[in-house]
């Protein structure tokens, strides 16, 4: 078991109650209509929101506590939030310069993520200047470049 969530948070008009067990390699979908949770769930799991009560054990060990940067948890959103006045090298290399990785070995790990979501020749375009589908490439690089256990993809397909 990689990762395992019982969860619960109340709301106005709902409460979300949920507990799941999810193993390594697996691929896992949250189908719902709008506003049943499903953004908020992820949102949980990757320290955003805190639930009222609940856990989350990741590779065993109980992470509702622990600050989102240190959780290994790596999230996609819809609108990709990737950083305007960046270029889409520096938006991929931007997790890469927290970890405090040298400018070598970030110059190749953002190589690789390129060519990964084939979008080698636009490390030098703004971001603002990219189609949505290749926005989420670049949102999908730069979430897999800080090596997580966990990537949560926020209606992933919405652009591809």
């Amino acid at each position: 078991m990689i990762l395992q969530c019982s969860l619960q948070a109340t709301y106005p008009d709902f409460t979300l109650d949920l507990a799941f067990t999810v193993q390594e390699g697996d691929l896992v979908c949250i189908i719902g209509p709008s506003g049943c949770g499903k953004s908020t769930t992820l949102s949980m799991i990757a320290g955003l929101i805190h639930a009222e009560t609940g856990s989350i054990i990741l590779g065993g060990e109980d992470i509702s506590q622990k600050e989102v940067h240190k959780r290994k948890i790596a999230m996609v959103f819809q609108d990709y939030s990737l950083f305007p006045h960046m270029n889409v090298e520096q938006n991929i290399a931007y997790p890469l310069k927290n970890l405090k990785l040298k400018k070598r070995q970030r110059v190749q790990a953002v190589k690789e993520l390129l060519e990964l979501v084939n979008l080698q020749g636009y490390e030098k375009r703004k971001s603002t200047r990219l189609s949505g589908g290749e926005r989420q490439r670049v949102a999908l690089a730069r979430a897999l470049a800080s090596e997580p256990k966990i990537l949560l993809l926020d209606e992933p397909l919405s652009a591809l």
